[in-house]
C-alpha cells in the first residue's frame, strides 16, 4: 500500500492509518451503537450519511443491505482501493464521518447524563506495555508527547490518540486474582470514581485541560494476556461487560496531571 499521507484539519493520517481506518469502519459503527438501541430512522440516517462519504470510495453501494451490513461493505471495499483513491474525497470522508457516528450515539441516550471523576494515573512507554507512571503529560492531536506505539498495525490512528481506562475497573481485576495494575494495559489515562459504563464512543470528555471525544473500544490482544491468571485477555472486551478500556481523539490539546478532574458529558 501507498497511499501517501492525508492531513485531515489538525490530524495526519498516515497510509496505513487511512487505510486502517476505512478497513474498521464497520467495526467503528458497531461500537457506536454497541448496548444502545437507536431508533430505526436513526440507523438509517448514518447510513445514509456514511455512504454519501464513503460510496465515492468504495465505488459502489448497496443501500438495500442492513445497514450494519452496508457500512462495513463500504468500508472494506474502499480499502481495497486506497491506492487510487482521489485525495480530496478521502480528507473529505475522514473529516466528516464522525458526525453520523455520533449522531447514533445521541439517539440512543436518555438524556444528556454528565459525570465527574479524578485523573488517578497517567502512564508512556517508548513502545510495548505495561507503561510506566508519571505525575503530568502534555497532550497534541497525536496524543501523548513522549509516548509510542511499539506497533502501528493496530495503534496510532488519529482518533487512538489517548486510551483511557478506569482504575476502579482495574482495581476490581486485581482483587479477583489478576495480577494487573493501572499502566499494565497500555492505558494513558487512568480514571478513578467514574461509572465506566457511561463511557461509550461518541461521548465528549475532559481531562485536565484536555478536551476529547470517546471514538472506539479499545480491542484487547495477546500481549495483554499476562494480567489475567488464566491468560484470559478477552476479560477486558467490551463484548463482555463494560471493562474495556477506550480510545479517544484530541478534540483541543492540552496538559493532564494526576489528581485533575474529568468531566465526562453525554
Amino acid at each position: 500500500m501507498s497511499r501517501e499521507t492525508i492531513v485531515v484539519d489538525n490530524y495526519t493520517y498516515e497510509g496505513t492509518d487511512a487505510h486502517r481506518t476505512l478497513h474498521n469502519l464497520g467495526e467503528l459503527w458497531a461500537h457506536h451503537v454497541h448496548r444502545r438501541a437507536p431508533s430505526p430512522r436513526a440507523l438509517q440516517q448514518s447510513a445514509d450519511a456514511l455512504a454519501t462519504l464513503f460510496a465515492p470510495l468504495a465505488g459502489n453501494d448497496n443501500p438495500t443491505l442492513a445497514p450494519a451490513e452496508r457500512i462495513t461493505q463500504l468500508g472494506e471495499q474502499a480499502a481495497k482501493r486506497i491506492d487510487d483513491l482521489d485525495p480530496a474525497a478521502l480528507e473529505h470522508a475522514l473529516r466528516d464521518m464522525w458526525a453520523p457516528l455520533a449522531a447514533l450515539a445521541g439517539d440512543a441516550r436518555n438524556g444528556n447524563q454528565s459525570a465527574t471523576a479524578v485523573v488517578s494515573g497517567l502512564f508512556l512507554s517508548d513502545g510495548g506495555v505495561p507503561k510506566t507512571a508519571v505525575d503530568s503529560v502534555e497532550i497534541g492531536y497525536r496524543g501523548v508527547l513522549g509516548d509510542r506505539q511499539a506497533s502501528r498495525a493496530h495503534h496510532g490512528r488519529p482518533w487512538q490518540a489517548l486510551c483511557l481506562w478506569s482504575s476502579d475497573v482495574v482495581a476490581d481485576f486485581a482483587k479477583a486474582g489478576h495480577p494487573i495494575r493501572p499502566g499494565s494495559a497500555g492505558e494513558n489515562v487512568s480514571i478513578r470514581g467514574l461509572d465506566w459504563s457511561q463511557a461509550r464512543p461518541g461521548v465528549r470528555i475532559q481531562v485536565g485541560t484536555v478536551r476529547a471525544t470517546l471514538t472506539a473500544y479499545a480491542i484487547p490482544c495477546h500481549h495483554n494476556a499476562r494480567w489475567f491468571v488464566d491468560g484470559d485477555y478477552e476479560h477486558m472486551s467490551h463484548e463482555r461487560s463494560d471493562h474495556s478500556r477506550l480510545y479517544a481523539r484530541v478534540d483541543a490539546p492540552g496538559r493532564i496531571a494526576v489528581g485533575d478532574t474529568v468531566h465526562l458529558a453525554g
